[in-house]
């Protein structure tokens, strides 16, 4: 039986979370599919985009992401209580920015927007509606997928569900265990063969933060969100050197420079990912995460 989303995502204190949500059927609905000879690959580009757009307006921050052809992996910071700091004006403009009014050409109707506007800040239960939207990672997850769907649908002229209803999600205790998490999606290309280098896939976190703009003064910056929409600027204590050095110690075509007790440490982390857990996180963190919930801590996987 699935376990209610409630009991996997904190509703009251902010955490990272490493989520996954594939295609029906694991299709390759986002690539090229073998079978019909069609290259879907233009679709992760729209995922990116709406990714992007959406990230600016919840109360997330996106860490990383790895966009696949049958499914994708986010390393996101949620705050349930990020709205406390936005104002009615920003409740309303966030909640715009991601649905707007549309002209029958599909372009924004400014005219209706603003009618809109005024329409939310003069409604206090809709307010509070809104705010507990842009604070859900639920709808968030929601509002990613459905109009990719839609989109896919009216391309391929068919009905029906394009992703699966449900996603993965795995709260991430402790900051290693974020950095693992980041590790293990920005390394899923690699993985699956479709890339020998960490940046040859482009839509990866990992490409986007050696781009086109990156400059060799940003190795030695501690990484920092790639969309904020939550607003916690404070980085995680690695610098973007550093993180690059614990990726490319687990490619197969690397010599590691590591003693071979830190990088067997570091890689069964990353291959614990593999395994699904629902929680990860040091002994003594997970175990109080899991007596809050009524669970045992022998059922999840524990790391340092």
């Amino acid at each position: 039986m699935a376990i209610p989303r409630h009991l996997l995502v904190d509703a009251d204190t902010p955490y990272c979370y490493h989520i996954v949500s594939r295609c029906v059927r694991r299709s390759w609905l986002c690539g090229f599919d073998r079978s019909t000879r069609r290259d879907y690959t233009h679709r992760k580009t729209w995922l990116l985009e709406r990714l992007k757009l959406l990230g600016g307006a919840f109360s997330v921050d996106v860490y990383a992401y790895a966009i696949m052809s049958n499914h994708f992996h986010l390393v996101l910071y949620y705050d349930p209580k990020a709205d406390e700091q936005w104002t009615d004006f920003d409740v309303a403009e966030r909640w715009l920015s991601v649905c707007p009014p549309k002209k029958p050409d599909g372009s924004v109707d400014f005219a209706t927007r603003e009618l809109q506007r005024q329409a939310i800040l003069s409604d206090p239960n809709l307010l509070t509606a809104l705010r507990r939207k842009l604070c859900s990672l639920s709808v968030f997850m929601k509002l990613l997928k459905q109009p990719i769907a839609r989109r896919a649908n009216l391309e391929d002229e068919c009905q029906g569900h394009f992703f699966e209803q449900r996603f993965y999600s795995c709260a991430l205790l402790t900051e290693q265990a974020v950095i693992a998490a980041m590790a293990y999606v920005d390394l899923n290309p690699v993985r699956a063969k479709i890339a020998k280098t960490i940046t040859e896939n482009r839509h990866t976190s990992i490409h986007a933060r050696l781009g086109n703009n990156f400059e060799p003064n940003q190795l030695n910056e501690y990484l920092a969100p790639l969309v904020t929409g939550a607003g916690d600027l404070t980085p995680i204590r690695i610098t973007l050197g550093d993180y690059i050095d614990h990726l490319e110690v687990v490619l197969p075509t690397t010599k590691p420079s590591w003693q071979p007790d830190k990088l067997d440490r570091w890689r069964a982390q990353v291959a614990t990912l593999k395994q699904r857990p629902r929680a990860l996180g040091s002994v003594d963190i997970l175990q109080e995460w899991c007596k809050r919930r009524g669970w045992s801590p022998r059922e999840l996987t524990l790391f340092g």
